[in-house]
């Protein structure tokens, strides 16, 4: 009876243990729980979540006991007698998890820094370079921007990087990180500020993405009445409805399955250009391009705040069918924007409205030779 007591006691232990670390985590990086439930199935799930439910205010040191054992058996294996197997039962004895590598490792974020150079500095670094470190990087990139740049390389060496990226053996995560930030030094300088700048841009982007375009719109204008250079590289840097214009007819197709019920595409679509809105009705089906048409004219009167509802929900879609490798990757759009001088443009009609005052144009050109942005594309996950 006892021992079946103390069972129980270190079973809802480590289990309050799991849910204090994931709302730390969560507080954090907002939407990570919600990425590691659905890891973790159904069933785990429901019993953490009641976990979390029952959670009180938690004191402080026992965060920091909970993180600094996470740490111990996730992070710093080597300090755990009997390496990975052991490591391995711990956590999942603590924490639940039963599949430590497929849960924790992760390529995501690995290398991203390339997304931001343009592809002839990364093509004169590659060349330089002997080809395991050539076939690492081009298997960690887009599959179009791999192929692109592999199409640089004299025929002799593109095959033997070829050769390689078919037999390469990829290092532990560790070893990988360690090489992404030496490779990032290297590539952008020895200034951390200017590499953390671009790091912060990038992030804010992202931030701003997610909001209603009004909202978005505001904080750019005080962003660009203080740095203007900033701002335009974040505007370069969004992805916004309107940008679908650039997205291929494969992927759009892709997309607009997804969008459930019909009527928030619908509404989405208010006050849109006819070349978007002749993309999109040339690449849904047959069978729902009439329902489309009716929905858009009874939605004709949505207000500009469901409009930018929509669209915004319509864009995180974007981004989870990207993650999911549903479609290319969002950096190569942006980059079309960029390439067409999309974001010019723009900049000038809001200009017109006294938004977004822009710098010369010649320093617009020049923001872009430097950034020449691209987002990870989630194929190098």
């Amino acid at each position: 009876m006892n021992l079946n007591m103390s069972i129980n006691k270190s079973v809802i232990s480590s289990r309050r243990k799991a849910a204090i670390l994931l709302m730390y985590l969560d507080s954090k990086m907002p939407g990570l729980s919600q990425e590691l439930f659905s890891k973790m199935g159904e069933s785990r799930s429901k019993i953490l979540l009641h976990e979390i439910n029952q959670l009180g205010k938690v004191d402080k040191t026992e965060i920091s006991n909970v993180i600094d054992e996470f740490y111990e058996l996730a992070i710093t294996q080597n300090s755990v007698i009997g390496g990975k197997n052991v490591t391995d039962k711990l956590l999942k004895d603590s924490f639940g998890i039963e599949d430590p590598d497929d849960f924790f490792s992760s390529t995501t974020g690995l290398f991203d820094f390339v997304n931001h150079m343009s592809d002839k500095v990364l093509l004169d670094y590659l060349k330089k370079e002997n080809l395991q470190v050539a076939a690492l990087v081009l298997s960690l990139i887009s599959d179009e921007r791999s192929a692109t740049l592999l199409a640089e390389f004299p025929v002799e060496k593109t095959a033997k990087i070829s050769k390689k990226m078919l037999t390469l053996d990829v290092p532990s995560y560790q070893l990988l990180w360690k090489f992404h930030r030496e490779l990032e030094l290297h590539l952008l300088g020895d200034d951390g500020d200017k590499i953390e700048e671009s790091q912060q841009i990038f992030k804010l982007s992202r931030v701003l993405e997610m909001m209603v375009s009004d909202t978005r719109k505001t904080v750019v204008e005080m962003i660009s009445s203080q740095d203007k250079t900033s701002a335009e590289k974040i505007k370069q840097l969004i992805f916004s409805f309107n940008d679908l214009v650039y997205m291929s007819n494969k992927d759009l197709g892709g997309l607009l399955i997804e969008i459930d019920p019909l009527r928030c595409l619908a509404i989405a679509m208010q006050g849109i250009s006819e070349e978007l809105k002749e993309k999109i009705l040339g690449s849904i089906s047959d069978r729902l391009k009439p329902r489309l048409e009716e929905e858009i004219t009874n939605t004709s009167d949505s207000t500009e705040e469901d409009i930018q509802k929509e669209q915004g929900n319509i864009i995180q879609l974007c981004r989870q069918l990207e993650k999911d490798e549903k479609i290319s990757p969002l950096a190569d759009i942006i980059k079309k924007k960029q390439e067409s001088g999309f974001v010019q443009q723009e900049s000038n009609k809001e200009e017109l409205k006294d938004d977004f005052p822009l710098e010369e144009q010649s320093n617009q050109k020049d923001d872009h030779k430097e950034l020449e942005l691209n987002k990870q594309g989630s194929k190098d996950e």
